[in-house]
């Protein structure tokens, strides 16, 4: 199918706040595209300019090429909380979601029980939405989504409020649905990205800083460090090591300490084995690493 969605230039603000800012990537069909970053950065409001839920002030969204009301045929949401009448059985659900969005009955009669056990809710189908766990709602959630089998299915932070139980359940949902859609979803988890999808846009105060394959980005921006552990003042050590015009940074993380060096790894190496020697310190770990894709969105998004 080629390119199933573009966002090109979008922005949008709200009073005083920019909430994104020139935002532009495209999916190509197939794809499974993590929009990652923390809480606040603009996900959610560039996922809801794309399914039509607010207009940008700038910027245009196409969706199979095509805009406005013909393309709110083209997509699934999932929306973070997906909101259900709790009298409703899941079945009822379907049918009332289904005829919402234009289905006729005899396409309902037939594509709801295909869905049903698709999400695993074929047995629990006639039961009421109040006796359903957050794990099966969301399920349930994404059974509506694909419903009017979508060109792309959008997700927002689909599985972060969820148990383990419930997380797992929809992320295995979620791996299965890449055989058949182009995904596209919110999460502040680094986890759920490296599990799902092959690709990534990471969001900074509602800019795009990154966008690449998950392989490429750690590649190209991941950073050689030192990380060292041990017991007692390390306060000696780190103020030798700081004099060395080689040692760039000198951070905490995780209870280690991280040394950044500028471009030379062996006089960088040769300068912490000195300050090792000089130490009286018990030293429990020293090892050379790359950072991992965690390290690299945290350094990314604050910047």
């Amino acid at each position: 199918m080629g390119r199933v969605l573009e966002v090109s230039g979008v922005s949008k603000r709200f009073e005083n706040y920019q909430a994104v800012k020139n935002a532009s990537f495209a999916l190509e069909s197939g794809e499974c595209v993590a929009l990652l970053g923390p809480n606040g950065a603009g996900k959610t409001t560039i996922l809801k300019m794309i399914v039509d839920m607010i207009n940008p002030d700038q910027g245009k969204i196409d969706i199979c090429g095509q805009k406005n009301i013909q393309m709110k045929q083209k997509i699934g949401y999932l929306p973070q909380y997906p909101n259900f009448y709790g009298w409703m059985t899941g079945i009822d659900a379907l049918h009332f979601m289904g005829k919402l969005s234009g289905m006729d009955k005899a396409s309902l009669e037939a594509r709801i029980p295909e869905v049903l056990k698709q999400v695993g809710l074929d047995s629990k189908s006639k039961k009421k939405i109040a006796t359903y766990s957050g794990g099966m709602r969301q399920r349930l959630g994404i059974a509506q989504a694909i419903l009017h089998r979508p060109a792309v299915l959008i997700m927002d932070e689909p599985v972060s409020a969820l148990d383990p139980i419930g997380r797992r359940e929809v992320i295995e949902l979620i791996q299965s649905l890449k055989a058949e859609t182009t995904l596209l979803f919110s999460t502040h988890i680094l986890a759920d990205v490296e599990e799902i999808c092959e690709r990534v846009c990471i969001i900074r105060e509602g800019e795009i800083v990154a966008d690449d394959k998950i392989a490429n980005l750690v590649q190209i921006n991941a950073e050689q460090v030192f990380i060292l552990k041990a017991e007692g003042d390390i306060s000696s050590f780190e103020g030798q090591l700081a004099e060395n015009a080689e040692i760039r940074e000198i951070a905490h993380k995780n209870g280690a300490i991280y040394i950044y060096y500028n471009d030379d790894a062996a006089v960088a190496r040769e300068a912490i084995m000195q300050a090792l020697l000089a130490s009286e310190l018990h030293w429990t770990s020293v090892s050379q690493a790359e950072e991992s894709l965690e390290e690299v969105f945290l350094r990314m998004v604050s910047k």
